[in-house]
């Protein structure tokens, strides 16, 4: 199974605080909805799930969320990422779609689970965290294309890990 992470990072590299951080542009969620109706699903943390889920932006798709403390009634709770991509993969889908939390995406770069990143670059600069492997390894990537999402001053590079 082909896992996909899509990610936003500050103009300045830092990794958005959901709690400080501004929230993603329409042409963003757009982009975003398209790649995980391409998927079929999506896989998140408990915090993303609670900021975003309104009843209608995972309508139509297989929703996983890892956490060890939350149940949801709409969204397929696991307790890693392993976890998540087991589920994906018993459901027969052939790629798993992770988005948001910096934790959540650390620990899928740390356990090798990611394939390819959507990394966009919003145009702006705060403070924030930093998306890196927990394990402390750099990984190494290679460019698969770049492109200006919907004239939003967002820059989205995809990348496959090498």
């Amino acid at each position: 199974m082909k896992t996909i992470l899509y990610s936003a990072l500050t103009a300045n590299g830092n990794y958005g605080d959901s709690e400080t951080g501004q929230l993603p542009k329409q042409e963003e969620l757009n982009n975003l909805d398209k790649h995980a109706k391409e998927a079929g699903n999506i896989v998140m943390g408990r915090k993303t799930y609670e900021v975003f889920n309104d009843g209608e932006i995972f309508s139509g798709l297989d929703v996983v969320v890892v956490s060890s403390n939350r149940t949801f009634e709409d969204a397929k709770v696991v307790e890693s990422p392993g976890e998540a991509l087991k589920y994906l993969n018993l459901q027969g889908y052939d790629k798993a779609f992770v988005i948001g939390g910096v934790t959540l995406a650390s620990v899928f770069l740390s356990e090798n689970l990611i394939d390819e990143l959507y990394i966009n670059i919003e145009p702006y600069i705060e403070s924030g965290l930093k998306l890196e492997p927990n394990d402390g390894k750099s990984l190494n990537l290679t460019l698969l294309g770049h492109r200006e999402i919907e004239k939003s001053g967002i820059v989205q590079l995809h990348y496959k890990i090498s």
